[in-house]
């Protein structure tokens, strides 16, 4: 009678087994492996009547020691365990050195504009822009504020590398897990600054800090778009050139500066921007505002000096020439935030609690709500000035204001948000007016200028009151708008 034939899940399993059995025959051959004495090598295949003797199984004959089943499996087990370690083994060999340069590196593009990190166990709760030079140690920190500050870093919380959400605050903590996504930038910036013999209006100076009356068009220190042309340009090459106090320590003989000078420093007016390229700089005034700045050149002059801006220590009046009339005795104590939309404006942040002219209050608790669930750094922050109209034409205005904060572009947005906004502001101010300012005057620029400036100096304590006039575009201006202006404030004129 012909056998039945075997199932074919039976059928391949004996293959394996002859397979393994041939294996661990050539194993035992070189006494790697013992067994326990038997007769023979059986499998129950399935009939009771069917076994197989190991001269069956082996083209040779089979050698007097015979194992079970589960000594095999086991077996398997193990050696595949062994080459798995052995595979992982000798991938992280052929990964080459940069597991010791970029310790947590997951990936990176091919032109490595793009890198992505891993948070571990000891950056956990650690600053955003910490753990960015943490793993990027050649970049500066102010460098790795700026890459979040711009969006160029996200987080991954999910641990999957997946839902990456855009970091805007560098002093965001990190979680251990945490992927981190960091997106490189071309940089064109100078490795140093290149001194320029340009005009400055000097009006205090020693060994230890130069104050200026900055023109109009003069942007304050390198920026993208205003790589040189600058005040700090401009200084580089008094201090080192014709300065009868000396360079300094952040300009060298033959003109040239860092880069990096004067990081780790915040700069009043920026809102914790990142800036580059700032030997000296504590404080700034936009492009288009002339008036009163203060340059550290010493290392200790310009801890002090910041110092004193952060601690609200120093008094700071301008003047401005406005459209309409802001009053006097105007308080205007409202946050300041960046623009949602055009990010390189600013606005004052709405105020939930506001009511309209029905006295009710806007958008009710919903308003409320959504705010208070905002970050910080949507919020704004609190901004304090103090208006005074000197002269009003019934058209113009020539208005003091005193500011007790220094947040960016504080005057021009009070001032648009009062409805009285500056003459000739591209930005926050009326756009026929402006038109008019040009094609009359010439000027195409805010008419603001910082007036006057009360410091304790840096090293010596002594109090400092130190006042600019106003440029000739806008004295010709406030001369039509108040004729008395020359005898009542000279200060603001000569």
């Amino acid at each position: 009678m012909t056998a039945p034939s075997l199932p074919y899940r039976r059928r391949r399993r004996r293959s394996c087994v002859s397979v393994l059995a041939v294996v661990l025959q050539a194993f035992a051959a070189k006494g790697a492996i013992c067994f326990t004495p038997t007769a023979k090598l059986t499998r129950n295949l399935g009939s009771s009547t069917s076994r197989t003797s190991t001269s069956q199984l082996f083209a040779k004959p089979p050698p007097k020691n015979s194992f079970d089943l589960e000594a095999i499996e086991a077996f398997e087990k193990q050696l595949e365990k062994e080459e798995a370690s052995a595979n992982i083994k000798d991938a992280d060999e052929n990964s080459g050195d940069d597991d010791d340069k970029d310790d947590g590196l997951i990936s990176s593009s091919p032109n490595e504009d793009v890198k992505i990190y891993e948070i571990t166990n000891e950056m956990d709760n650690m600053r955003i822009d910490l753990a960015i030079h943490q793993f990027e140690p050649e970049l500066s920190r102010s460098h790795c504020g700026s890459l979040v500050k711009d969006g160029k870093v996200s987080i991954s919380s999910s641990g999957d590398g997946n839902a990456f959400t855009i970091m805007k605050r560098k002093a965001t903590k990190v979680s251990a897990g945490d992927i981190l996504r960091i997106e490189h930038v071309a940089d064109d910036r100078p490795e140093e600054i290149i001194a320029q013999d340009l005009p400055l209006d000097i009006l205090f100076e020693d060994e230890h800090m130069v104050i200026i009356n900055k023109a109009a068009g003069m942007v304050v220190h390198p920026a993208a778009g205003n790589w040189d042309g600058t005040v700090v340009n401009a200084l580089a090459h008094y201090l080192s050139k014709e300065s009868p106090f000396g360079s300094g320590e952040f300009v060298q003989q033959d003109g040239t500066v860092a880069a990096e000078q004067g990081e780790g420093v915040d700069v009043e007016g920026t809102d914790g921007e990142t800036v580059f390229l700032r030997p000296g700089i504590v404080h700034r005034l936009d492009k288009g505002t002339t008036g009163v700045l203060v340059v550290a050149k010493t290392r200790a002059a310009l801890a002090a000096l910041s110092e004193a801006f952060a601690a609200r220590n120093v008094k700071k009046t301008y003047a401005a020439i406005t459209v309409g009339n802001p009053g006097n005795r105007v308080v205007i104590d409202k946050p300041i935030g960046r623009h949602p939309v055009h990010r390189q404006r600013m606005r004052v942040v709405p105020d939930p609690s506001a009511k309209n002219s029905s006295n009710r209050v806007v958008r009710g608790q919903m308003m409320a709500d959504a705010m208070a669930s905002k970050p910080p750094s949507q919020l704004g922050r609190r901004a304090l000035s103090f208006v005074d109209t000197l002269a009003f034409d019934g058209k113009l205005s020539v208005v003091q204001v005193r500011i007790e904060t220094g947040r960016t572009h504080q005057i021009r947005v009070h001032l648009q948000d009062r409805h009285t906004p500056i003459y000739g502001d591209d930005v926050y101010g009326l756009a026929d007016w402006n038109k008019k300012l040009s094609k009359t005057h010439g000027v195409q620029r805010p008419l603001l200028h910082a007036a006057r400036l009360e410091i304790d100096h840096p090293m010596t304590g002594d109090h400092m009151v130190i006042t600019a006039p106003m440029a000739s575009d806008m004295i010709k201006t406030a001369d039509t708008i108040w004729p008395q202006g020359r005898d009542e404030r000279p200060d603001l004129f000569e």
